[in-house]
């Protein structure tokens, strides 16, 4: 058994720094592109823009029932050609549903104007609602597609598209020098998405050598019923996950407009690049744990995994904080406003590191459902800090009460984690001497 789980160690090691490479040459180039853009536009211009994506995600997330997610568990355990059908015929269904209901929403909120205090479209001009409709849809696409390649372990592919996707980012980001407008922005990022899908599909059926077979006790065609029931154990926990980490975001753009939006959203952007080796962790965990047969192998490599993470995470966090202490106020001026909220925010987001690790592990252990305390908890502290700070510390209280909530989430995690794998806490924080020799011999490995 030994023998046989080496391979995959390593496999998970190299997917896992290559994903990390190309999330962090990625950033790197998003850094490039958002340069150009807190240069040249300003933070109403920038909040439309925002609002696209943030409502688009947002849609996504709250109508997609975490297809994707069960997508990768299930590719992952049974093989692309026991779940073909059933994958497609779910994407059609839910992917028709999430367009309907998100045009829904976005003309009724529009058409509500006055009529309610909260007014997220109040200045959203007709062409920008659509976007959100679209947007939100080929998020969805992508994510399935995305999805497949994940739970096929296709992740030189899966790091092809994701590199080309920030690369013509950077490229229509850094067209704002001549261009300064959210229109071409949206656009653009509509019609990227729609490229890599089709290169995603493309990658899919004839990419990247043959499918992987699935071991004997597996090897039977699996119907849409059983995947759109994790999807949907999945889609709690995710669905508050988003909730708690993006509805800063919401509460600004009501409460203050797309002027505040635009600081607010730069501050958590900056905040979201301490995110990038814990989320390539976490996209690499899922499809590997899940497809591993020994639970002692799960939890090890679940170990290990949290400790690197956690370690570096708290290095980038403070690095930023830094960074962008020196920098903005040279550079940017119109957005120096934004430094106050990522000082709060920066605390949570390396907390909540444990939860993008920990909470993908025990999707892939097959209990998703887990992960809905940690969330549920999140938010009902963020609920309270939001109501007690606002009044007194403006916008900068909705960053107090995101981080609080990302604290909380990310260390219920770590307990649950803890109980469900029967491991002690220090397991997951201090490294053991095997551990360290580990480490070791895959940086000096040739």
């Amino acid at each position: 058994m030994k023998q046989k789980q080496k391979p995959q160690r390593s496999s998970m090691v190299r997917d896992t720094l290559s994903t990390f490479g190309t999330n962090a040459f990625g950033a790197l180039l998003g850094i490039v592109g958002s340069l150009v853009i807190l240069n040249r536009m300003d933070p109403d211009v920038k909040g439309l823009y925002n609002q696209v994506q943030i409502w688009g995600e947002g849609l996504f997330t709250c109508i997609g029932f975490s297809l994707n997610s069960a997508v990768i568990y299930y590719v992952a355990r049974y093989k692309i050609k026991n779940t073909k059908a059933a994958v497609k015929k779910l994407t059609l269904i839910v992917g028709t549903l999430l367009l309907v209901v998100s045009a829904a929403v976005v003309v009724g909120l529009a058409l509500l104007g006055n009529r309610i205090s909260w007014q997220p479209f109040t200045n959203t001009p007709w062409p920008y609602l659509g976007s959100i409709v679209i947007y939100a849809g080929c998020s969805f696409l992508l994510n399935i597609l995305m999805g497949v390649l994940r739970g096929e372990n296709k992740f030189k592919s899966y790091n092809i598209i994701n590199l080309l996707q920030k690369i013509f980012s950077t490229v229509f980001s850094v067209l704002a020098l001549v261009w300064p407008t959210a229109a071409l922005q949206v656009g653009s990022s509509i019609g990227i998405s729609i490229a890599m899908s089709v290169m995603a599909y493309f990658m899919i059926r004839r990419w990247n050598g043959a499918p992987e077979e699935p071991v004997p006790e597996n090897d039977f065609v699996v119907p849409a019923k059983p995947i759109f029931k994790y999807g949907l154990k999945a889609y709690v926990s995710n669905l508050m996950t988003y909730i708690n980490t993006n509805v800063g975001n919401y509460v600004v753009q009501g409460a203050y407009g797309l002027g505040t939006l635009g600081l607010y959203n730069t501050a958590f952007t900056l905040m979201r690049q301490v995110w990038i080796l814990p989320e390539a962790v976490g996209l690499v965990i899922t499809s590997r744990v899940a497809a591993m047969q020994n639970d002692e192998d799960k939890t090890h490599i679940t170990q290990l995994s949290c400790k690197i993470v956690m370690y570096i995470t708290i290095v980038c966090a403070f690095l930023i904080v830094w960074l962008a202490d020196i920098f903005v106020p040279i550079l940017f001026s119109k957005y120096i406003g934004a430094l106050a909220p990522l000082r709060y925010l920066i605390i949570g987001s390396i907390f909540v590191s444990f939860a993008k690790v920990l909470s993908n592990s025990i999707s892939a252990f097959g209990r998703p459902e887990l992960n809905i305390l940690p969330t549920i908890l999140g938010i009902a502290v963020n609920i309270a800090a939001t109501i007690a700070l606002i009044p007194s510390m403006s916008y900068n209280g909705v960053a107090v009460a995101t981080s609080l909530s990302m604290m909380t989430q990310g260390l219920c995690s770590l307990v649950i984690f803890c109980i469900f794998t029967h491991t002690s806490p220090v397991r997951l924080i201090l490294p053991t001497k095997n551990e360290i020799q580990l480490v070791k011999n895959v940086l000096h490995r040739k």
